[in-house]
């Protein structure tokens, strides 16, 4: 529990890239500029809700991945959230693994620019989760309690943030 609040802002990361990511995108505090429209999309999204699909919009608006895969079935509020954004398109792939999802035959290898997010890391996914993190190419793992994200970056070296 104290490493977690300790990294929870970045402190003690020592990686700049990882420690803007951890910064400005996954516990990124600002509106960004499509939240009031989500917001009036779905009113009824209880606040963990929100706060979760804002994070999942922050992470796929920082990679700006040319595709997004979503493994499991994530609710319509969750779908739109994940929407990537048109321009600027990066070769970056992105999958989202919601909770209660199908055990898919997980590759043994990802293309460079792979990002994965995966939902409910400590209960309903730990298996994908785990069969994941066994992965030798998956450089940047950050565990936020609750989900999980995995970059597969070649020019980084192999480390596991406990945010």
């Amino acid at each position: 529990m104290i490493k977690r609040f300790f990294h929870r802002y970045g402190f003690g990361i020592q990686s700049p890239w990882a420690y803007s990511l951890v910064r400005n995108v996954l516990f990124e505090s600002l509106r960004y500029y499509a939240f009031d429209d989500l917001r009036q999309k779905y009113p009824n999204l209880s606040r963990k809700e929100r706060k979760r699909n804002e994070q999942l919009f922050r992470i796929v608006n920082h990679f700006k991945p040319k595709s997004v895969e979503m493994i499991g079935n994530p609710d319509e509020a969750t779908r739109n959230y994940l929407l990537p954004p048109t321009s600027h398109l990066s070769p970056f792939i992105f999958y989202y693994i919601a909770p209660f999802a199908p055990f898919p035959s997980i590759p043994t290898a990802f293309p460079d620019g792979t990002v994965i997010v995966v939902d409910d890391i400590r209960k309903s996914n730990i298996a994908i989760w785990k069969q994941l993190l066994l992965c030798h190419q998956a450089t940047a793992i950050f565990e936020m309690g609750y989900r999980g994200m995995i970059v597969f970056d070649p020019k980084r070296i192999r480390q596991v943030y406990t945010l």
